[in-house]
């Protein structure tokens, strides 16, 4: 899989696509710390499969993207997003996005529904929780200590993206902890820049007045063990998006496109057919 690189000034974004060149395009948009390569375990092969042309791409504060100085925010990763369009010459795409990356693909289906045909937004469109508040804000103070903590430290606390039940075995926890635990802690500037995009955009309760002004096709893909995008939450958000399709995936939890990359695949693909 090859990468390629366009510069936008002040970030230079990673990108690569795979299917058909002359396919209809899929887009999708990664959430917080997220490597566009995750995206590439099982989500990409399945849209590859169906017919589509598929790009993905590393959001600025992540390598091999670069990290310009922090704060972002989600309008600068929107801006990112319709630079990559453009340089592509992709004039409409289907988009879908995974939590912060489903606020990128929300914001554009609301201020540029021209570029964006359909938007799929999984385990992310939701008035935010206190839960999601607070641990955002401990992320957000984290970063900006430049204290090295361990690996370790890092990779324990996505654990709490895994469903309650499977925190109880062993088997699980530790195949995860073997999975992630020795890879090395996301540096800033572009961890406290992502983070400050999240926080900013969960504590704006204003941003959910928009929803009602989305025209284009919408999927809202919940997940039934989501502590950061509850599905009673979600199915709530879906009501207020004209036409929105609200579909909760059983058994999984935040982390669903990735540890249940078909199933999630298969709802983007039965989606998008519709389109």
């Amino acid at each position: 899989m090859s990468v390629d690189y366009i510069d936008l000034g002040e970030v230079k974004i990673a990108y690569q696509i795979e299917g058909d060149p002359g396919a209809e395009p899929v887009v999708l948009i990664c959430g917080c710390g997220q490597p566009a390569i995750a995206w590439h375990l099982e989500v990409v092969p399945a849209l590859v499969s169906a017919g589509y042309r598929v790009v993905t791409f590393d959001n600025r504060g992540v390598a091999p993207s670069s990290s310009p100085p922090a704060p972002y925010s989600v309008a600068d990763l929107v801006r990112d997003t319709l630079g990559l369009l453009d340089h592509l010459e992709i004039e409409s795409a289907r988009v879908a996005g995974h939590s912060m990356g489903g606020w990128v693909a929300e914001t554009l289906a609301i201020e540029h529904p021209k570029r964006t045909r359909a938007a799929a937004l999984m385990g992310s469109c939701n008035v935010a929780t206190a839960w999601e508040k607070a641990i955002t804000t401990v992320e957000r103070d984290v970063a900006k200590l430049e204290f090295a903590l361990p690996p370790l430290f890092f990779a324990t606390e996505t654990l709490r993206y895994l469903p309650n039940h499977e925190l109880q075995q062993d088997e699980i926890v530790e195949g995860w902890l073997a999975l992630i635990g020795d890879l090395p802690p996301w540096p800033n500037p572009g961890r406290l820049g992502q983070y400050e995009a999240c926080l900013a955009w969960s504590n704006d309760i204003a941003r959910t007045s928009g929803w009602a002004s989305i025209q284009i096709p919408c999927l809202v893909l919940a997940f039934e063990h989501d502590i950061d995008s509850p599905p009673a939450r979600a199915r709530e958000a879906a009501g207020a998006i004209p036409g929105a399709r609200f579909v909760e995936l059983p058994g999984m939890s935040h982390l669903g496109p990735f540890t249940h990359g078909g199933a999630v695949a298969a709802e983007l693909v039965k989606f998008f057919a519709t389109i």
